[in-house]
């Protein structure tokens, strides 16, 4: 009874635990698609499990002529001692007191950083066919376009920062009063202008998305292949020295890569092959933990009488292997190329310090530059470029998994 009572318990308890997983699993991926949604400024105030306000939806702001009737300013006294005869002699102190005056109901429209042709062009309203001033700011330039308001004095009343596409209503030098319009910007969604940031500032994103696809499907094919093809040599065949090489394929992969890094940048550099794919690609041949899983899955599935049946009738190796032996191990196959895919998708660091060309960025190294960028860190636009980089991972993913599911279907041939 015991045995009984304990066994919806043990259940629950494991869909539990796969439950907690599943959600350690998912909880990156949803902070990272929300940040996606959200500005710098909503970024840096803190954590937040939603998206940002204004994150789908444009929002307009009109900004009206405004500024405080009144204002507080330093005003130093002299005192001064006198004679007898009412004349000054010295000045023997200096106070200094606030005094509050009023400010004028209307100033001057000043313009900053807008000129014409750079950062404000004229264009024509459809709507009310005339011509208005709209400003141009582009992510390149660290000016930034205002309009201030000044007294008589020149003493600057309000000022008013301007976005890019905001619509001027004054002209510069006017004279206006409170409570005027003096532009209306519309503020785009969050997730656009993050992806202005992430493709603005000369950011070939598109190039980046190539760069990073031709990379990680030539390391993926090359690596599964000849992967494969290793895994199948030291199975089958039996020759002096199969167990000792096998010892260093375990060694090789039990060392951590920052171990020959340096080694391998000097050599890739003494060959004059920086700047290329090639050190990004060919070196994937070379997967030893690919090879580990491979050849422990022909060991449970492949069966010496399938291969000398091939032989017999007149079959060569290579073909033994490319038509028999890998429809076999598709299931390890593919989940070989789903991690080879995924690492040489997320590799950041061999290419940054092989690749010295922007033109051959991969799509991380494009991200990653948005933290150096020298007017701002754009995180917005670094958390949308992570989370437009999953969408090649899911697809591959969900290609690959197929044929898990379909040579898994098929059943092992081992007798």
């Amino acid at each position: 009874m015991s045995v009984k009572s304990d066994a919806p318990l043990k259940r629950y308890f494991i869909h539990a635990f796969m439950l907690f997983l599943a959600l350690v699993a998912v909880l990156p991926i949803y902070v990272v698609l929300i940040n996606a949604t959200r500005t710098t400024e909503q970024i840096n105030t803190g954590f937040s499990i939603f998206p940002g306000s204004g994150a789908f939806w444009p929002h307009k702001d009109i900004m009206i002529a405004d500024w405080a009737e009144t204002k507080e300013i330093n005003v130093e006294i002299e005192v001064v001692v006198e004679n007898e005869e009412g004349e000054e002699t010295e000045v023997t102190e200096i106070i200094t007191e606030r005094v509050i005056v009023n400010l004028p109901s209307e100033g001057t429209v000043r313009f900053l950083d807008l000129i014409m042709g750079t950062t404000l062009k004229e264009q024509l309203n459809k709507k009310t066919g005339l011509n208005e001033l709209v400003v141009v700011r582009k992510r390149t330039e660290s000016r930034m376009p205002r309009i201030i308001i000044v007294d008589n004095d020149g003493e600057r009343l309000a000022a008013y920062a301007l976005s890019d596409n905001a619509t001027i209503f004054v002209k510069d030098g006017a004279r206006i009063k409170k409570g005027v319009n003096i532009a209306t910007s519309i503020t785009p969604p969050n997730v656009v202008y993050n992806w202005n940031a992430l493709t603005g500032r000369g950011f070939q994103i598109w190039q980046g998305f190539g760069n990073s696809f031709f990379i990680a499907f030539c390391a993926t094919i090359l690596s599964v292949y000849f992967s494969g093809l290793t895994a199948y040599g030291l199975h089958v065949y039996r020759f002096k020295g199969r167990l000792a090489i096998w010892a260093i394929i375990l060694v090789i992969m039990m060392l951590p890569g920052s171990l020959t890094f340096i080694g391998f940048v000097q050599l890739m550099s003494r060959w004059s092959l920086t700047d290329t794919y090639i050190p990004l690609i060919i070196p994937s041949i070379a997967a030893a933990a690919s090879v580990l899983f491979i050849r422990q899955y022909m060991m449970s599935v492949l069966s010496m009488e399938l291969i000398d049946a091939a032989r017999i009738d007149g079959a060569g190796e290579f073909r033994i292997f490319n038509t028999i032996i890998l429809p076999v191990t598709i299931p390890a196959l593919a989940a070989q190329a789903i991690f080879s895919f995924v690492g040489s998708w997320n590799n950041f660091l061999t290419p940054f310090v092989i690749i010295s060309t922007q033109k051959n960025y991969t799509l991380p190294m494009l991200i990653q530059a948005l933290r150096g960028d020298i007017y701002r860190t754009e995180f917005g636009g670094i958390y949308l470029g992570i989370a437009v980089s999953l969408i090649p991972i899911l697809i591959f993913y969900a290609f690959m998994s197929r044929f898990i599911i379909s040579g898994l279907t098929m059943g092992g041939i081992k007798e």
